[in-house]
Parts: C-alpha cells; structure tokens; sequence
C-alpha cells in the first residue's frame, strides 16, 4: 500500500478548480519542518523544510479551500503520484504530488468549530462510504414529524490560531 501522512504547514491559501469535467480541485503546499538532535553539543538543529504539493478532489477540495489558511498546521494523509510532465520545449519535468484522502486540522495552536456539510445523497466522494441511517421512525409517529437528517462528513473552520 502507498499510503504516507504528512505533518507540518500550509504555506498559502489553497488553490480552488474545477476540471472540464465540472469536479472541484484543491491544491496547496504544506512545509514540513525538521529538527534533530546534535548528540555532540545536545543541541537541536534545524534542517532544511520539505515542501509537499498537496491535491484533493470533491468534497474535501471545497472544504479545504473553505477552511485553511497560511500557516494552518495540517496533517495530510493520502497516496504519493506521479505529477511528471513533459515541456513545450522537449524537457521532461519529474515530480510527484500527495493526492490526499484526509486532511486534518492541528488543535495544538488553534481552535475550531465543526459545521456538519448538507450534501447531495449521490455525491460522488461519498458513494463507497456509506454509513448506518439514523434510527428510523417506527410506524406509530406523526406523518408530519420531519425525515431525520442524512449523516454528513463535517467541514472544519479555523476559529483561531497562534
């Protein structure tokens, strides 16, 4: 399996798209920060950030593009793809992206409140994950007592941040 998660922060608003094909397309780049242990002087030592290019699709692309900001720390979890292309000029450009399947916002430094999301029954980023209905009422209740509300996946907003 090629799955890999990804800590660190977002280094800029989230790109929001959309394909031909009318499917909503998030992009941004998280920098990953390193440190280490210099056993030698017992200090720690910072290294070089690794930047990831980070991609999402559906759903989480709008919600992503809704609820992150610069410098949000996120953790990414997902698959590493090839992104490699090839220039108008003959050169080939080799680089791989994290297409992410979840992105989670870090409450260390910050707050959050979680808005339940009401999305259409066939959205296409929830098919394979259906999840049990809610107690259905019995046959003795009010024609007029409303359908319980579909269970929906929650967006996230940033509340507050360090």
């Amino acid at each position: 399996m090629n799955k890999i998660t990804v800590h660190g922060n977002v280094t800029g608003k989230p790109e929001l798209r959309f394909s031909r094909s009318g499917v909503p397309v998030a992009t941004f780049t998280v920098a990953a920060n390193r440190r280490r242990l210099n056993r030698g002087t017992g200090r720690w030592v910072d290294l070089p950030p690794v930047f990831h290019r980070v991609v999402c699709f559906n759903g989480l692309a709008e919600n992503i593009a809704a609820s992150l900001d610069k410098g949000a720390t996120v953790a990414v979890t997902g698959e590493f793809a090839d992104d490699s292309y090839k220039r108008d000029d003959g050169t080939q450009v080799r680089r791989i992206q994290l297409e992410a399947a979840d992105v989670a916002a870090s409450l260390r430094y910050a707050t959050a409140t979680l808005v339940k999301n009401s999305r259409p029954a066939h959205d296409a980023d929830r098919a394979d994950r259906t999840e049990p209905d809610a107690a259905q009422p019995d046959g003795d209740a009010p024609a007029d007592e409303p359908a319980p509300e579909p269970v929906t996946r929650p967006e996230l907003a940033i509340v507050g941040s360090d």
